[in-house]
């Protein structure tokens, strides 16, 4: 649901953030887009919290679009992502709302 921009942002701010048409989830069920962060052990960044809320063994950073500021969405989202990954260098499993 995010631009796969942020990701090339936060690359290079040397981060390993992939987007999920890099690994062929795009369009999948979320319980696929899940199991891909949970076997790569990545965080997962979504604004769905209902559907990743409660899934097991993967961290999950929500974050909503509509808290933003307006324009340039990926570089917002990268900054927060970034600032986020700063403060919780080992997060723990589980939701996270920055």
């Amino acid at each position: 649901m995010y631009p796969p921009r942020a990701c090339a942002e936060l690359t290079s701010r040397d981060h390993d953030a992939v987007h999920v048409r890099d690994r062929g989830v795009d369009a999948r069920p979320d319980t696929e887009v899940a199991a891909v962060a949970r076997a790569e052990e990545r965080v997962l960044v979504s604004e769905n919290a209902r559907d990743f809320a409660c899934e097991p063994g993967i961290v999950v950073l929500f974050v909503l679009t509509s808290r933003l500021p307006a324009g340039g969405l990926h570089v917002h989202l990268a900054d927060l992502v970034h600032r986020w990954a700063e403060e919780n260098p080992d997060p723990y499993v589980g939701p996270h709302w920055p």
